[in-house]
């Protein structure tokens, strides 16, 4: 098109609305010419013998001239949620001075606080239009102060390429002079990663080898790292490969820290200080110091590279490795192996990459929570009580040892193991989940969760169950099974999120290596609200579905849902994270609330596609009549039970909770297939090394 045809914005040359119009148009790549007005009009679009007048039927214009963009969302669901986002805008920031400019704030803050956009995961219409508003009151002094969530996500914005293009910011959103007003560019925003350029080039707590930058610090600010370029600084790590050059005279390294899955080439000369001690030491796994230069980098690969070379450089050695015996080599190795040498394997990319996202998920749960007013309860381990009723628990008990220290027989009353005289003075063990215990708390405080290791004695060896895992359960005082739902459904979605914005290059590295078009799964599982279905309607659809999914285990009322069943309900029918609620009483829990037709539970289990189910949770029955006849149905005492009967004698509440297993979370962000690969230790039968 030439460029005499295209679309002509007229409007006032500085106008909040211009600026609107133009960062729209170039996040969706759409190219305008601009004719400044002399004075303050209404904006006017002139395409051939079409006008299209007015700053939001601008907007959706340019939105829809290409769909590919998203810049109007991705879904008929988030179209409507862009136009809800810019009618609110117009309405409540559309003048010079909002009035209610601290409402709308606070609104901005609850709709953001585990959002990176307002609509989805990509800048759309909605945050142009809206970013642009906040922008310029800020610059005016009508919003100098905003909350945590509003702050971050106006940063995002104003680091996005087609908002820093007209309007000049940089990355943290400082103000430049605006340019001219043409648009057009980038089709497609993306999810951005978490910028690093703010952080301090030197590493706390690192006084010890006299300051060190941080790789991530280096490979993950916005330019790569070229900003850095002509200043000395030190890198610590372990080497990933190492090379000679130039007859010995040269020596290539990769350095990783562990701060990234990304490493660092090093250059080092002969003349370093320190380069004879790397003779014959410096090989895969060794540590070292390297202290040099940052220059542009004449390879293709990374932007940047470290050269040691001439006064002020220099080269330490922490610790030599004999490449022949160091059991991990630069080429890759099975999962198998690398569970055999779990004190090593965290230096491999893969559970480097494993270890940084469950950090990331482990700090998303407590951000969740707390921002939600929940309150962190430890509850203990040592447990006499059953929660879920299975009887495959760990016993704790110390007449073994003192039978067998003392050589004498076990003590036993009426051919049994007699557990007064054990430490506990009854019979105890490794809790399965927190929740009973956390429920007392709930029960007082309000809404709270425990988030700690749980044990099972099942003699399992498949790829998805431990003996020993991590719970996170919360428990919502004076809230139903919606409220329930409501909350795993947020709580996944913040999680994921939360990896994503955190966790770019690790995610980048799963999709790589471990499954192919893990992003867009997960980048769909936060597109849209998940499916809710009951499960007598989730069994009709499989039983309908049954001919062409051809189940191992055919499909009947009252089953317990297998894997494949629930794959199949997320994968192929709903094609997202389906959530199935009220069960048939005799497959779950005790303590699950009994329904009006006496025959299910208010119980809902979270499935979600390649993984299955991630959350199972219930609405609790606080019932203390019900109680008691449910846990006799089950086959337990209700006086082992007296204090949780306790809760429902003395001014019961309607609550409810769930139970997400850590690492099936991070299995289903990550798309590693084995549980034994996502927990830095795996406890399994006939397995407790390290």
């Amino acid at each position: 098109m030439g460029r005499q045809n295209l679309p002509k914005l007229v409007s006032g040359a500085k106008d909040i609305c211009t600026q609107k119009i133009l960062v729209a148009a170039k996040a969706a790549g759409v190219e305008l010419l601009h004719e400044a007005a002399k004075d303050s009009v209404i904006p006017e679009l002139r395409k051939a013998d079409k006008v299209i007048r007015y700053t939001s039927a601008i907007l959706r214009y340019v939105g829809r001239v290409d769909a590919s963009s998203e810049v109007y969302g991705s879904t008929f669901m988030e179209t409507s949620e862009v136009d809800s986002w810019l009618d609110w805008g117009e309405m409540e920031l559309g003048s010079a001075q909002p009035p209610r400019l601290q409402q709308a704030i606070e609104v901005l803050e609850k709709h953001l606080d585990n959002r990176v956009f307002l609509v989805g995961q990509r800048f759309t219409l909605a945050d142009a239009s809206i970013s642009c508003s906040l922008y310029n009151f800020q610059r005016q002094g009508l919003a100098s102060q905003l909350p945590r969530a509003t702050k971050r996500w106006l940063g995002t914005c104003t680091a996005h390429d087609a908002f820093a293009a007209v309007m000049g910011t940089s990355s943290s959103g400082t103000a430049a002079p605006s340019p001219a007003g043409q648009a057009g560019g980038q089709k497609r925003s993306q999810p951005r990663a978490t910028s690093v350029s703010e952080e301090p080039l030197s590493a706390s707590y690192s006084s010890a080898v006299g300051g060190r930058t941080l790789i991530k610090r280096i490979m993950h600010s916005e330019d790569k790292g070229k900003s850095l370029a002509g200043q000395t600084i030190s890198v610590c790590g372990w080497v990933k490969t190492a090379r000679e050059a130039d007859k010995g005279k040269i020596m290539f390294v990769q350095l990783n820290d562990g701060s990234t899955p990304l490493d660092i080439q090093v250059v080092i000369d002969s003349s370093a200080k320190g380069f004879d001690s790397l003779k014959g030491k410096v090989g895969t796994g060794a540590s070292m110091k390297c202290t040099g230069q940052v220059v542009e980098s004449p390879g293709g690969k990374q932007a940047v590279e470290i050269l040691v070379k001439d006064a002020g450089t220099e080269v330490v050695l922490f610790g030599g490795v004999d490449a022949k015996e160091y059991p991990l080599s630069k080429k890759g190795h099975s999962h198998e192996f690398l569970r055999s040498i779990a004190h090593l394997r965290p230096r491999s990319n893969l559970i480097g990459c494993v270890a940084r996202v469950r950090a990331a998920l482990a700090q998303a749960t407590h951000e969740f929570f707390r921002s939600r007013g929940f309150l962190y309860v430890h509850t203990p381990l040592i447990t006499a009580a059953d929660c879920e009723g299975a009887g495959e628990m760990f016993q704790v008990t110390t007449l073994i040892q003192e039978a067998e220290k003392e050589n004498k027989p076990l003590p036993t009353v009426g051919g049994k193991i007699d557990y007064t005289k054990d430490f506990f003075g009854k019979p105890a063990f490794l809790t399965v989940s927190g929740q009973l215990s956390v429920e007392n708390y709930c029960c007082a405080l309000s809404n709270v969760y425990t988030f700690g290791p749980t044990f099972r004695a099942e003699n399992s060896h498949t790829s998805r169950h431990l003996a020993e895992f991590w719970m996170i359960e919360p428990e919502l005082a004076f809230a139903d099974i919606k409220d329930d739902m409501d909350c795993a459904e947020d709580y996944l979605k913040y999680c994921v999120r939360y990896a994503m914005e955190h966790n770019r290059q690790d995610l980048e590295f799963f999709e790589d290596k471990i499954e192919k078009g893990l992003i867009n799964r997960l980048e769909n599982l936060l597109a849209e609200p998940f499916a809710r279905v009951t499960y007598t309607e989730a069994i009709e659809i499989l039983i309908k579905e049954s001919p062409k999914a051809n189940f191992q285990v055919p499909v009947e009322w009252g089953m317990d849902l297998g894997s494949e069943h629930e794959r199949h309900l997320a994968e192929k029918v709903n094609k997202k994270p389906t959530i199935v609620y009220n069960y048939p009483k005799d497959i779950k829990a005790f303590y699950m609330r009994l329904n009006e037709d006496n025959k299910t539970v208010a119980a809902m289990d979270v499935l979600a596609p390649a993984i299955g189910e991630v959350i199972g949770g219930s609405q609790r029955e606080e019932r203390l009549d019900v109680l008691d006849r449910r846990i006799t149905e089950m086959g337990l005492e209700p006086k082992d039970y007296w204090w949780y009967r306790d809760l429902r004698k003395y001014g019961s509440v309607p609550h409810a909770g769930f139970g997400l297993g850590f690492e099936r979370l991070i299995m289903l962000t990550t798309g590693v297939e084995n549980i034994r690969d996502v927990i830095p230790f795996p406890r399994y039968p006939g397995h407790a090394e390290f």
